[in-house]
């Protein structure tokens, strides 16, 4: 076997063993919906509910300053009050990060709250943001986990609860991929393989 082929040989060996943890992002700013009422809102990696009264929500066009521009999600309108907003990632996800916007016009304080929470319903995760009274738009609610996320909740306090807009949601996920240990198998295999064939050659 030529050096050439042994070395293609490694290369590919080597790309399933750096397969085991290949990462990807999805991000959601609303943009491409529809403006009214919604009961469920779903999105490339899962959907988005709400959780107070008949559990409508609104999407509607708000720009009180970043991270709230264009598009974005509100409950007071459809129902006021200190429910959550729920994200729930499909299957598979292996979700580590979540990150959400959140923002008004200067008005009152808001007290706003993340949570992120594991296929039991463990919570893995929190964060917290007040925005002040003085401040048109808002900040970032974030939380990262060595664990998977499967449920996510959002939402904000008195004095008007759910008065808020949340916009520019993203996340970042592991793919699912051949186990390091498997990888590494396979490339113990593709070397004795590699060898097998050379040493046959020699002998011939």
């Amino acid at each position: 076997m030529n050096n050439k082929l042994f070395l293609n040989a490694i290369l590919v060996t080597a790309t399933f063993v750096g397969f085991s943890a290949n990462a990807y992002a999805g991000f959601v700013d609303f943009e491409s919906y529809a403006t009214g009422t919604y009961n469920n809102l779903a999105f490339a990696d899962g959907n988005i509910t709400y959780t107070g009264g008949n559990g409508d929500f609104n999407i509607e066009v708000a720009n009180p300053g970043s991270p709230i521009s264009g598009k974005s999600l509100i409950s007071f309108r459809a129902n006021p009050g200190a429910a959550p907003f729920l994200v729930t990632f499909n299957a598979g996800t292996n979700i580590t990060s979540f990150s959400i916007g959140v923002g008004d016009f200067n008005a009152d304080v808001d007290n706003t709250y993340l949570e992120v929470y594991d296929s039991s319903w463990n919570l893995l995760a929190s964060d917290f943001y007040q925005n002040p009274a003085s401040k048109n738009g808002g900040d970032y609610l974030t939380a990262v986990t060595s664990a998977a996320i499967k449920y996510v909740k959002f939402w904000d306090t008195d004095p008007f609860a759910g008065a808020v807009y949340w916009d520019e949601m993203s996340y970042s996920a592991t793919a699912s991929a051949v186990p390091v240990p498997a990888a590494v198998w396979l490339f113990g295999s593709g070397l004795l393989t590699i060898l097998g064939f050379k040493n046959r050659k020699l002998a011939v």
